[in-house]
């Protein structure tokens, strides 16, 4: 019985049969006027990697509010883009179908006029690409799946895709996308509903939707929004892999040799100071320059030449630099929201200086300047928190502050991951000792990282309710920083033993570090 249902459902009734699909690709490829259908699927990639490209981030964003989220959700850029995909979508879900059963005809293709079904199926094959689209969308944008994170290169990235078509990965990116059971029933109660009130509406027959409960229709539209739901987890996994491609930055270039000559742009010292995807790609590429990979070893031995004539370190000041410069900028904003007391604080200004505003030549103008709107709109708003109402909005959601700081950890745990090595590798690598005198202050950055790190607690950020949920990345990535830290200390106090005591830091560093070399920490 079995075997002849499958019969019926695939060969008789026509859906998804092998020399049905196989006919119409071989037709649209020969005649002219069917190969027009295939510019529907290449401009619905287009549109999709248009929107990947303009919204992808690469740290978590963290709502401090909930008047963020509404505001992120209203927002013109994200319904504009949310509405590219899903017409994007839709129009992919009315591909496949025409594709796969005849009597599903392409969107531009009018129906007959006595076919009443042809106009039902169009409507359900859109409407259920739609639904797919704006769970994407919404997957997208509101729960961070545009962010990206650069992986080690893979030398066969076929394998890669392949792996993503495992039944595994096919069942998460059904789940995911809203090609379920669940949802798929949700959005067809929607849908008739919907259509039986507007029927209603203009004197007609509500009956006539219920013909849409058709096993061609239903088998048709569950499996077009399956095969969407992957088609959209398999762009976005190939989409991640191409972008966040590592990059191997030349640490010094041919014009460092000539002081009269322009700066390149395409330097790794340049690129750490930079922002967005670049950075993050520098600090990887750092990362990974500084390990102890015996492929790294001719690049690593840049970083401790000096340049000649003159002897200077140009090329481990331009590592060390922005690394420091990222790791203290990170600790401060940690301390100005968790420990604002130990912030140096400003110089006091004496009354009468501040009395009336001064131009430059030191005279008092008499009118002041207006204080900007935006910023008495600010003021204005936040003067709303103690109304219940308005408050429930305004109020700050639970430590959003600090998870937020911590979405933007990344590139500060590669920095320090990669200090750590190339400290630890001077000891044996840095012939003219270029390393030696930072020391000191990158073990002096390191604790004090880690002390306010440490001193947030435990119940500090706390975790998102639902204990199937994965971990959020904030708080992954407040304890990979945590770790690093730790990982980092521990090998350079190991690789220099005592003599990391006898370094010029402060009382507070030296009595961590004399624990790292006890072996306390941990």
């Amino acid at each position: 019985m079995a075997v002849c249902n499958l019969y019926h459902t695939v060969v008789a009734q026509r859906i998804l049969n092998p020399i049905t699909v196989t006919t119409n690709l071989l037709t649209s490829c020969i005649y002219p006027t069917k190969l027009l259908r295939l510019v529907v699927p290449a401009a619905c990639f287009v549109i999709l990697a248009r929107v990947h490209i303009k919204s992808y981030t690469v740290s978590a964003w963290v709502p401090l509010n909930r008047w963020e989220k509404w505001r992120r959700v209203l927002s013109l850029t994200v319904i504009l883009r949310s509405g590219l995909i899903m017409i994007a979508c839709a129009l992919l879900a009315n591909f496949y179908t025409s594709l796969a059963h005849p009597d599903f005809p392409f969107l531009v293709i009018p129906c007959t006029p006595g076919d009443v079904m042809c106009y039902k199926r169009k409507t359900v094959i859109i409407y259920m690409g739609a639904y797919v689209g704006y769970h994407y969308a919404y997957k997208y944008f509101m729960l961070n799946g545009n962010l990206i994170t650069p992986t080690p290169a893979h030398p066969r990235k076929l394998q890669l895709i392949k792996a993503s078509l495992s039944l595994r990965s096919t069942r998460e990116a059904c789940n995911t996308h809203g090609a379920n059971k669940l949802s798929f029933l949700c959005a067809i109660c929607i849908y008739m509903a919907a259509a039986i009130m507007i029927n209603l509406i203009y004197d007609g027959n509500w009956q006539e939707w219920l013909v849409i409960f058709d096993l061609p229709l239903m088998m048709m539209t569950l499996l077009a929004t399956v095969l969407l739901a992957i088609s959209l987890s398999l762009f976005s996994q190939v989409f991640h892999i191409f972008i966040t491609e590592p990059v191997e930055i030349p640490v010094a270039t041919a014009e460092d040799s000539n002081p009269e000559a322009e700066t390149d742009s395409w330097r790794l010292s340049n690129a750490l100071s930079s922002s967005g995807l670049l950075q993050l790609l520098a600090f990887w590429d750092l990362k990974t320059l500084a390990s102890s990979d015996p492929m790294n070893f001719a690049r690593r031995t840049q970083v401790f030449c000096i340049s000649q004539p003159g002897g200077h370190p140009r090329n481990w000041m331009g590592i060390m630099n922005p690394s420091m410069n990222l790791i203290r900028k990170f600790c401060e904003r940690l301390k100005r929201h968790n420990c604002p007391e130990d912030l140096p604080k400003p110089p006091v200004v004496p009354a009468g200086a501040a009395s009336a505003p001064t131009d430059v030549n030191k005279n008092e103008v008499v009118k002041p300047p207006p204080v900007p709107f935006k910023e008495r709109a600010v003021k204005l708003i936040m003067s709303l928190k103690r109304y219940p109402f308005f408050g429930y909005f305004l109020s700050d959601l639970p430590d959003a502050t600090n998870r937020s700081i911590f979405a933007e950890a990344l590139p500060v745990i590669w920095a320090v991951q990669a200090l750590g090595d190339l400290v630890t590798a001077s000891f044996t690598e840095d012939k003219f000792g270029v390393v030696q005198r930072n020391i000191p202050d990158i073990l002096m950055a390191f604790t004090q990282l880690q002390k306010v790190v440490d001193g947030l607690g435990r119940v500090t950020i706390s975790r998102r309710p639902g204990t199937g949920e994965a971990l959020p990345s904030e708080l992954q990535l407040r304890k990979a920083l945590r770790f690093s830290l730790r990982s980092a200390l521990y090998t350079v106090t190991t690789t220099f033993g005592d003599t990391v005591l006898a370094m010029p830091v402060s009382a507070e560093c030296q009595s961590k570090l004399q624990s790292y070399l006890q072996f306390k920490e941990g």
